[in-house]
């Protein structure tokens, strides 16, 4: 057997951690150049391992869809330790709430989301766009060629040993197995060439349609339009422009000539007719309309004015009979109130006190002499000084009505001439303005007529706007037409031809069968179209022509191929460096059949110095190469 492959291109594991809750660790040791077979009782781990491996190359599901509950809930995060092209890295996912969508990278962390990405370029591998559909010229949409899609072609697990990966579309199937036999990137180019020719024709298909009904209802619609509004017919926004000008010195003629009328009719109405006036005109009327009204303003502000005094006598009056009224009781009411002591000072609002010294006959308030008779004279004198004071208010308001009659006599006098003046001054401006009614009629409407037919103009130009927009779009289409197609596919496969690569990789697949022809094989030879990259086998698509069990061998085949892409290809080959076979016991195989070829994947590894992990349950082969690894963590089921 030759001696390993110094060459570290791709990926190899190095260890993988599980840390506990009380900061135990699970580590599990791989070695390169071997067979990594974890073995072990059912729930010992064994597929956890895998799914730790895989959780942390970027899976975005949550640590129980990745991992199970039991193991979820039993850690609180997991790493794996590899190299990348001989560089190393840990990468940790961590079951902490808030971290758990990201991914550290040697201390740093990122988002799960970004991992394709960062990890595409660390292998050198192409970061491509592919049309969404297996005719590119159908496809509608594009979507990425990530780093995941042509991990599940090296990570086979227990659900992908009958298909090349678990639901995966065939275009993405195409996609990686052009990216793994080194012919992607101008596969892919051409591929987006005529994704987007064809968007382009569909562009370009869409806006003709457009253009084509634009143009046909942006002639009826400006037909329409000029018909109704006896406008000249245009067919372009550049005639529009010059309607509307024409259409604008025409309303400016007919501004000017209702000016000069207003003008002329403002001279006779402000009492200056010019030559040849109607006969009979008397330009005093209108002095002696605005003489009345100044009178009559003067008049109604007279009313106002007598009313209000009139008011406020009225108000006088009725507090003077008020106070003649309190007096009156107040007379009446002296002996009743002789012996009610005064309590507080009406002056100062001191408390006074009703037993100090006083003569009995004098008030103890201010000690003058005083008794019931002098009370009742004091009394009569207020009553008919108050008497006498509304007598004069009386008289006051007479001549204040008398006053305020005359005054609204007058105002109505002066009302009803003004009302007079005024008729006979309409009559009179009637009389002039005849002559001129009928003209001021028909440039109204003249002006109304020519300002309704400016408004048309803005939606015309919509109209034609639209039109040119759509003609515009027609173009830029037919240009990107035109340019895709002028573009040539400058970028070609170095070294080997596609076919040559299919041709290649299939042989390894075949040189891996042949030895199986006598036990499980019985099929034909494997063979791969380069067009479509559809698997053969004799002369039907591997998927129909193949069994269960054949089809586990095909596929341990196919994987058996990948560890040898660096050394039959090239530097263009996405080469993995790894294979994680998740219990290949599959579809009722036998284990003899299963241990030979583990032990010629083993083989195949060291050769090539790249690296497998596999599953089981059963007792691996004896052979050199093979590193047995016990799992002695059980789990509970759920």
């Amino acid at each position: 057997m030759s001696e390993p492959r110094t060459s570290e291109r791709g990926l190899r594991i190095e260890k993988v951690s599980l840390v506990h809750h009380s900061g135990e660790l699970d580590e599990y040791a791989f070695e390169s150049g071997k067979l990594n077979i974890l073995t072990g009782v059912r729930n010992s781990s064994k597929t956890t391992t895998l799914n730790v491996i895989d959780y942390c190359l970027g899976d975005r599901g949550s640590p129980a869809d990745a991992l199970k509950a039991a193991v979820a809930s039993e850690h609180v995060e997991v790493s794996t330790d590899l190299r990348v092209d001989g560089r190393p890295y840990r990468l940790t996912r961590y079951f902490t709430h808030g971290r758990m969508g990201k991914i550290g990278i040697n201390g740093d962390e990122i988002a799960a989301a970004d991992f394709s990405d960062w990890i595409l370029n660390e292998l050198g591998w192409p970061n491509l766009l592919i049309p969404k559909g297996l005719h590119p010229t159908s496809a509608t949409e594009q979507t990425p060629l990530s780093f995941r899609n042509t991990l599940r072609h090296f990570y086979r697990n227990e659900d992908s040993w009958t298909s090349f990966a678990d639901k995966e579309q065939p275009f993405t199937r195409r996609a990686v197995v052009s990216q793994l036999l080194g012919f992607a990137r101008v596969r892919t180019a051409q591929a987006n060439r005529d994704f987007d020719l064809a968007r382009a024709k569909r562009r370009l298909n869409e806006a003709e349609a457009v253009d084509r009904e634009v143009r046909e209802s942006t002639l009826q619609a400006v037909t329409a339009i000029s018909q109704n509004l006896g406008l000249p017919l245009v067919r372009s926004a550049d005639e529009v422009a010059r309607a509307r000008i024409e259409l604008r010195h025409a309303l400016d003629a007919v501004y000017e000539r209702r000016r000069l009328l207003t003008d002329e009719i403002r001279g006779l109405t402000d009492g200056n007719p010019p030559a040849g006036s109607p006969a009979g005109y008397d330009p005093s009327l209108t002095d002696m309309y605005s003489d009345i009204t100044n009178r009559l303003r003067q008049a109604t502000e007279e009313v106002a004015n007598l009313g209000h005094l009139l008011e406020e006598h009225q108000r006088s009056a009725r507090t003077v009979t008020a106070e003649i009224s309190r007096m009156e009781r107040l007379a009446t009411s002296i002996e009743v109130f002789d012996t009610l002591p005064v309590r507080l000072c009406p002056a100062c609002e001191q408390n006074v006190d009703p037993h100090r010294d006083h003569d009995e006959d004098a008030c103890y308030l201010c000690f003058q002499p005083v008794d019931d008779d002098k009370r009742q004279r004091r009394a009569q004198v207020e009553i008919r000084s108050l008497k006498s004071e509304l007598d004069d208010l009386d008289d006051v308001i007479a001549r204040s009505r008398a006053d305020l009659e005359s005054a609204r006599t007058l105002q109505q006098h002066l009302h009803v001439q003004q009302a007079q003046l005024a008729q006979e001054l309409n009559q009179r401006r009637a009389a002039e303005l005849a002559p001129f009614m009928a003209t001021l009629e028909g440039l109204a409407a003249q002006i109304a007529q020519l300002e309704h037919k400016l408004t048309a103009f803005p939606a015309m130009e919509e109209i034609f706007q639209r039109r040119t927009d759509a003609h515009r779009s027609v173009l830029s289409a037919q240009q990107m037409v035109e340019r895709i197609e002028k573009e040539q596919a400058n970028s070609t496969t170095s070294g080997l031809s596609p076919m040559d690569r299919c041709s290649i990789f299939a042989d390894r697949m075949n040189g891996f069968l042949d030895r199986y022809r006598e036990t499980l094989w019985v099929a034909g030879q494997v063979s791969i179209r380069d067009t479509d990259l559809t698997f053969y086998v004799g002369s039907k698509p591997w998927d129909q022509g193949l069994g269960a069990e054949a089809k586990v061998l095909f596929f341990l085949a196919y994987s058996y191929a990948t560890l040898f892409l660096e050394s039959d290809l090239d530097e263009e080959c996405a080469f993995p460096g790894l294979l994680l076979l998740d219990n290949p016991y599959q579809q009722g195989i036998a284990g003899s059949v299963v241990h030979q070829a583990l032990t010629e994947l083993a083989e195949a590894a060291h050769a090539t110095g790249t690296q497998v992990i596999s599953t089981q349950t059963v007792r691996p082969p004896s052979a050199r190469h093979i590193l047995e690894i016990p799992m002695l963590q059980v789990y509970d089921t759920p």
